[in-house]
């Protein structure tokens, strides 16, 4: 899975015990949702998740998580091709092939993102997911199966350090392995929750929980950008991209880095405090990110009883391992 998410998984465990004490079985809203990783913890505990997320692939990546109680049917697909079980449907999308793509000539021929022959696979299963939607075969819920499967799949043969704002002078080992399309392991057991794509204020503005969860962005990083290739996949239209762009951004660019810039800032997340109802805040942020300790715990105070817990998280991960940091989990009880 996408690299980048890790420091949440990390120390999603932990995180759930502090959070859940006195709470069990609550529901909660997990503001800044990534790929589901604390919501998914949130879930096995017993817990209702509504998770947010800017983004498109993130939030197909949620919706199995928290939503998805089994693996969709894909009855009328199956049908439309005569395919019997979802293994056969499977070993479909793998045959799949489309050499004349945009998707091979950008990210194979003029960017060495992927391998020829991983491209030509990948834009196969992309173009034949397109035609199903186009055509009306497969409803929400099997679209974001689809798509975190692809994804998922895709990103296990990229040549990448983690994220896609730029691919290896060299092939990396991952990337000279064949892709394979398989289905994404990420069912997760407990209440079914909610996956919602949009910003966290405008999503969760007037509603309440048991819990509000916040972690934040750390840093004014675009990661509408980082991460535009699986975005672009997500969106299953083809787009123009940027002859000038290294990293092979589309021509016109998300406007998600703008709301990503707002929501590292303490306005927004004391406007979101305020906004959503909630019994237990929990806010979970990195030491030495954009907000001072001091200034987040002294706005944070003034909204209950607080207590702050230290944990040690790993960051981004690089060839040379993770970078360590340290989390502090405020508890703030009205």
């Amino acid at each position: 899975m996408f690299r980048y998410f890790g420091s949440k998984a990390s120390t999603a465990s932990i995180v759930a015990d502090t959070t859940l004490a006195g709470y069990e079985g609550a529901s909660i809203a997990d503001a800044f949702g990534g790929l589901g990783n604390i919501g998914a913890e949130f879930k096995l505990r017993g817990c209702s998740v509504t998770a947010c997320d800017l983004l498109r692939f993130p939030n197909a990546f949620q919706h199995v998580r928290l939503v998805c109680k089994t693996m969709p049917s894909f009855r009328k697909v199956k049908s439309y091709l005569g395919i019997s079980s979802s293994e056969g449907l499977r070993l479909y999308l793998n045959s799949k092939c489309e050499p004349d793509s945009w998707f091979v000539h950008e990210y194979s021929v003029s960017r060495k993102f992927f391998t020829a022959s991983n491209a030509v696979s990948v834009a196969g299963a992309w173009y034949e997911i397109t035609s199903w939607i186009k055509l009306g075969l497969i409803d929400d819920n099997e679209i974001k199966f689809l798509t975190a499967s692809l994804l998922n799949s895709m990103d296990a043969v990229a040549n990448t350090a983690g994220t896609y704002y730029a691919y290896l002078k060299k092939w990396d080992r991952k990337a000279i392995k064949e892709f394979n399309f398989s289905w994404y392991n990420g069912l997760v057991a407990g209440p079914k929750g909610t996956a919602l794509n949009g910003d966290a204020l405008e999503s969760l503005t007037g509603r309440s929980f048991d819990v509000l969860y916040l972690d934040p962005p750390y840093n004014s990083r675009d990661y509408s950008r980082y991460y535009h290739l699986p975005e672009t996949l997500a969106r299953y239209a083809e787009v123009q991209i940027d002859k000038n762009s290294m990293s092979g951004q589309p021509v016109e660019r998300s406007a998600a880095g703008g709301k990503v810039r707002e929501a590292m800032k303490l306005p927004y997340l004391s406007r979101l405090i305020c906004e959503v109802g909630w019994k237990r805040l929990v806010v979970q942020y990195a030491e030495g990110a954009y907000i001072s300790i001091e200034n987040l715990a002294k706005e944070l105070s003034c909204h209950g009883t607080m207590k702050v817990h230290e944990v040690s998280a790993l960051g981004y991960q690089s060839r040379n391992g993770a970078r360590k940091q340290t989390h502090h989990v405020f508890i703030i009880d009205k």
